[in-house]
């Protein structure tokens, strides 16, 4: 009790300095960006921080002629605004955590023969085309393909496919991947930092970088509402003190409180909080949003338009029936020989019957005089049997006739669909579902009737598919999902666009969102994620604006003091930042 005299004629100088140490030290980020605002005249809610705090720090300090003035006030405004901030840096570092730790994962050292001897080396040495060994349990550190041996390898990372994925010598393994089997010797083929790996992660922190048009709009509006709210603070000091005589205190509390009140704090976070959390949970789910100006444009999406093959279709046929002379032929002895001629062709139907005799287990036999006619077929000697496979002249199909000497087949192959109905079927309750390919119309018509897609367009090229997309928009607004170069115009052109991360490198430069983990079944998680964002930034915005609505006439009435002012400043932002917490 003693100590309370001494102390009550020393507080004012403790209330000193505590709020010198966070105004000036703690909140001097604050006051650099208003200076530079200031000297570029480009207004920012800095600048009402900094004139908040430092005008109740400076009216605290002069003499009060024994009246209480807000000393405290300036530290008030500071402590709330940095307790908000770091709620919101703490949102934001979770999000870039996930990208961070696929990243930190991959090996900084790898294993390399060095005369002989396996030896470790730092990633960053390893050039394109030196050999590394990676060993059981290992994560594939860099983008190769197999020199030597094979094992199965995880590769949910990049794929979404749980089950493990056998790699043999010549094939392709991605950076992240998990060598679940034997030691295998990878011939690098993608240098560090510029693995799959390191794309998803420049495509992730781009994602988290990029505003969206409505934070341009913001940017705008607080351009506008700070030299405002600088203009009311001003009037309101001149009306109050000079023309209605009010006493200097109340008068310079009212005026701060207004600064403080209007700083438009929770304006700032109303996106940034929420791209942040998009770009977290999108990361998580296996697909990325490039860019998030399209966020507006989603609510008014009502048309999409898929490309066929690679998109709708797979790119991989299936040997539907063997028929020779209108009877079935169930014979693997057949699929064998016919794998053994094609397994020096490149075609894509080549590769998939080679799949096919993989998954049966059938042992090829060596083809001699091997010659393929390109848009034809290709013939060779297979166990001394002469044999020729060409095209079927049918336009509706890709059935090819094998000869097996003088003996004729016809093979009926289907193109395996990666879209199913269902998908389909529920797309369909929202939008216009269209397919627009460069194949023939009558596979792309056969593609439409088993999906129960009303338009689907055939034989079109590059520049029809970018016009029809550009006439589609005349009246809706477009979404394009597309893989290949020859989608590239049109996916540039749809308001929004999506392609996969197996896709080509320019298709996915010109994309707003690329599906790198798993497929189609991300639609509805894309499409549900992106209209919550868009309504949440809405929400923010609605509770950023009425927050000022109802207390900037508050506070010119001077009926709230100046750290109430910040006090109620800091909840509002707060509000948006809890609110933007929410699940998407």
């Amino acid at each position: 009790l003693a100590l309370n005299p001494l102390i009550e004629a020393n507080q004012d100088f403790v209330a000193l300095g505590i709020s010198s140490v966070i105004i000036f030290i703690f909140g001097r980020t604050f006051h650099l960006s208003a200076l530079k605002s200031i000297r570029n005249l480009n207004f920012n809610m800095d600048t009402l921080i900094s004139i908040g705090s430092l005008s109740s720090f400076v009216i605290g300090v002069m003499p009060s002629n024994g009246e209480l003035m807000y000393l405290e006030t300036g530290g008030f405004i500071i402590s709330f605004l940095l307790i908000g901030k770091t709620i919101e840096d703490i949102s934001i570092k979770s999000s870039i955590s996930i990208s961070d730790s696929i990243i930190e994962s991959i090996p900084k050292d790898v294993n390399i023969y060095d005369d002989k001897k396996i030896v470790r080396r730092p990633i960053n040495e390893i050039i394109i085309d030196q050999v590394i060994i990676v060993k059981k349990g290992e994560i594939i550190p860099l983008d190769g393909e197999i020199h030597y041996g094979q094992s199965e390898v995880d590769e949910s990372i990049v794929s979404g496919e749980a089950e493990p994925i056998l790699k043999k010598e010549g094939d392709t393994v991605i950076s992240g991947s998990i060598n679940l089997g034997n030691d295998i010797e990878v011939k690098v083929t993608k240098k560090d930092g510029e693995t799959t790996i390191n794309y998803i992660e420049k495509l992730i922190l781009k994602a988290q970088t990029t505003k969206p048009d409505v934070q341009e709009i913001v940017n705008k509006i607080t351009n506008i509402f700070v030299p405002s709210i600088l203009l009311l603070s001003f009037i309101n000091f001149l009306t109050k003190f000079f023309i209605l005589g009010n006493d200097f205190s109340g008068t310079i509390s009212s005026t701060i409180a207004i600064l403080v009140i209007a700083c438009p704090c929770a304006l700032g976070l109303a996106t940034p909080i929420v791209l942040f959390r998009t770009a977290s949970i999108s990361n998580k789910k296996g697909f990325i949003f490039k860019n998030f100006d399209y966020l507006q444009k989603f609510t008014k999406l009502d048309t999409l338009i898929f490309d066929k093959t690679g998109t709708l279709t797979s790119g991989i046929f299936k040997i539907e029936k063997i028929t020779n002379e209108n009877n079935l032929v169930v014979d693997d002895e057949i699929i064998r020989i016919l794998a053994s001629v094609e397994q020096k062709s490149n075609h894509p139907i080549a590769k998939s019957i080679l799949l096919e005799s993989e998954i049966k287990n059938l042992k090829l036999s060596p083809v001699d005089e091997f010659n393929e006619i390109p848009g034809k077929g290709v013939t060779g000697i297979v166990d001394n049997k002469i044999v020729e496979v060409e095209k079927s002249n049918k336009d509706l199909d890709s059935d090819l006739i094998l000869k097996i000497d003088d003996k004729e087949y016809l093979i009926t192959l289907i193109e395996d669909k990666t879209l199913n109905k269902d998908v389909i079927e529920n797309l369909s309750n929202e939008y216009e579902i269209e397919i627009l390919s460069g194949d023939k119309p009558e596979k792309v018509k056969k593609i439409g009737d088993d999906l129960q897609i009303d338009v689907a367009l055939g034989n079109q090229s590059p520049e029809e598919k970018l016009d029809y997309i550009k006439n589609k928009q005349k009246d809706k607004t477009v979404g394009f999902i597309g893989d290949g170069i020859n989608d590239s115009p049109a996916l540039e052109q749809a308001d929004v666009s999506l392609t996969f991360a197996q896709s080509t490198q320019i298709a996915q430069s010109v994309s707003d969102i690329i599906i790198f983990r798993g497929g189609f079944e991300k639609l509805n998680s894309i499409f549900k994620i992106s209209k919550n964002a868009n309504r949440r930034i809405g929400e923010n915005l609605f509770l950023a604006f009425i927050y000022n609505i109802i207390m900037i006439p508050i506070a010119v009435t001077g009926n709230i003091v100046p750290s109430m002012a910040a006090l109620a400043m800091a909840l509002s932002s707060l509000s948006v930042v809890i609110n933007s917490s929410r699940k998407l």
